[in-house]
């Protein structure tokens, strides 16, 4: 990591950030929401005494605590807090319930979870002690709210809790190392059970940071948060970025077009990270001109493959500069392949970008290893101070992902003659189809221009002769219109090979999503994958 702009970073805790930060900027805004402003030396003592009063109900460096919340200032706090104490964090999204919650709270074996009491029409407080009888290790429940519970069936009041007598009383110095682990990003869990990513606490520092090559961002940044901070993205890009900069974060708990616009207006916003499919509501939105959003300089994207024309279109009718970058939680909360600002639009639309500072990439043969040359189609594998610990308690899993120091993204992509990476898709969205292997990106980037077509997703189904079939799931742009297989057959003749061709179309009024709202699901239960097959309402050639 040295020569690298992350090497002052190296050595420090996230709370030595804290300090440094607070110190150099005492007065600045930090987070913003709704009508509450912090400063960064609001940030240090309040979450200082945060530390002491769950320092006094038991917590020391090595625990585990999860943080069930939606952006908020008691997020930004609790995940301080407990960083200062060297307690973990296990994030789970606001959007899981029972099922998704349960799992990360006892694989991770977290003491204590912090949760709104309600949030979004569901009682997070009722969920939690519902499941607190099956989770052994789970010993409090602190929750935002205008009730006080005193300790009842171990709940909490994160209000009365840090206002406490022993807020005051400063706890026993932990020892935080910079290697000391930070928190667990679990993986979405699409192929199977989800698995937590352990991330140090330097690496988080880091990985903030890397965000700001992508945007060019400084102290003098003011971002737009709407992105889950309990994310991968949302953490590194929104929670920990601004602290590294000295910077500000406008949050906003849920993403609303217009709300977005508004605060883009008052608070004049420069930065918005965000996935594809935030910035097409934007271009949608009818009321867009009617807000000053002159401001917003840039903006990032990841989460999906950028669809074809987005980059273009934003940067033509929003005047902002965007640009995609490549990560996952196994390089959480940052990234590992990105394009730095300034880079030309033809290349932001084609490429993610080149290996971040200190770190690796290489293309290889998903089955022999074999790396592969420029142009040739493999999976993105990296290596470099970025790459997770390892899974949690998941060894053997561990061993599989992580070879000689490599990590297998999964992910597949070509590298080009000048060095830029341009990402396929995933190798599972691979369709086999007679021996041919086809890439649902690459079919999907053509029918977005075919006219009638708002979105799109290619996957496979089952094939009794070819093994799989070529599914086209679509969402139209006019329903009276409509749309037939040999209409999309024929816009996409001579443009692929004829194997290409798709088998399938199905018409939907919209597509599952993975929780957050935002993210296709393709094959995770009542994904595309599941409600394509055997469907009576696709139309098909057999």
């Amino acid at each position: 990591m040295d020569n690298t702009p992350y090497a002052p970073l190296a050595s420090l805790n996230i709370w030595d950030q804290v300090t440094k930060t607070a110190e150099r900027l005492p007065e600045k805004e930090v987070f913003i929401l709704s009508d509450e402003r912090m400063t960064f030396s609001d940030l240090k003592e309040r979450a200082g005494k945060l530390a002491n009063a769950l320092y006094a109900l038991g917590f020391k460096k090595g625990d585990m605590a999860a943080i069930y919340m939606p952006n908020s200032l008691e997020l930004n706090l609790a995940f301080y807090a407990l960083q200062k104490l060297g307690v973990a964090v296990a994030w789970i999204n606001p959007a899981y319930r029972e099922k998704e919650s349960s799992f990360i709270l006892g694989d991770s074996k977290a003491k204590v979870v912090f949760a709104f009491e309600s949030w979004q029409k569901f009682n997070y407080k009722d969920s939690l002690l519902s499941l607190k009888g099956s989770l052994p290790d789970l010993e409090h429940v602190i929750v935002v709210s205008d009730d006080t519970f005193g300790g009842v069936d171990g709940v909490r009041s994160f209000g009365e809790l840090a206002s406490s007598d022993a807020a005051s009383v400063p706890h026993e110095e932990q020892d935080v190392k910079p290697d000391d682990l930070s928190m667990l990003l679990y993986t979405s869990g699409t192929t199977g059970k989800p698995k937590g990513a352990m991330i140090g606490q330097s690496q988080v520092l880091c990985a903030g940071l890397s965000y700001s090559l992508c945007v060019d961002a400084t102290e003098e940044d003011i971002f737009l948060g709407f992105l889950p901070m309990g994310h991968s993205y949302g953490c590194g890009a929104l929670l920990v970025q601004p602290l590294v900069l000295g910077a500000t974060v406008v949050m906003m708990d849920a993403f609303n077009p217009t709300e977005a616009f508004k605060l883009i207006e008052r608070e004049k916003i420069t930065l918005q990270p965000g996935a594809p499919a935030h910035y097409l509501m934007e271009l949608a939105a009818k009321d867009r001109e009617d807000y000053d959003l002159s401001t917003l300089r840039a903006g990032m994207i990841a989460g999906q493959i950028a669809p074809a024309g987005l980059i273009k279109d934003v940067e033509e009718k929003m005047g902002v500069y965007l640009s995609s970058f490549l990560g996952s939680s196994e390089v959480g909360p940052g990234n590992s392949i990105l394009l730095p600002y300034g880079s030309p639009l033809e290349i932001r639309e084609n490429f993610i970008g080149k290996p971040i500072p200190g770190t690796d990439v290489k293309i290889v043969d998903p089955v022999t290893g074999k790396e592969m040359g420029d142009n040739e189609e493999g999976e993105i594998i990296l290596s470099g101070w970025h790459v997770m610990k390892g899974y949690w308690n998941k060894p053997e899993e561990t061993t599989k992902q992580l070879v000689n120091g490599w990590l297998h993204t999964g992910d597949l992509g070509v590298k080009s003659p000048s060095g830029n990476f341009k990402i396929l898709g995933r190798l599972k969205d691979w369709i086999n189809r007679g021996g041919f292997k086809i890439i649902p990106s690459e079919l999907e980037a053509i029918l977005v221009d075919q006219g009638n077509i708002a979105e799109v997703s290619v996957v496979s189904t089952p094939n009794p002769v070819l093994g799989e079939s070529i599914c086209v799931c679509a969402k139209l742009r006019d329903k009276d219109k409509g749309l037939t297989l040999a209409e999309v057959r024929e816009f996409m003749k001579g443009k692929v090979a004829k194997f290409k061709l798709p088998d399938e179309l199905l018409i939907l009024d919209d597509f599952p999503r993975m929780p957050g709202g935002i993210k296709i699901n393709r094959f995770s239960k009542g994904g595309l994958v599941e409600i394509a097959t055997d469907n009576p309402a696709k139309e098909s050639l057999h």
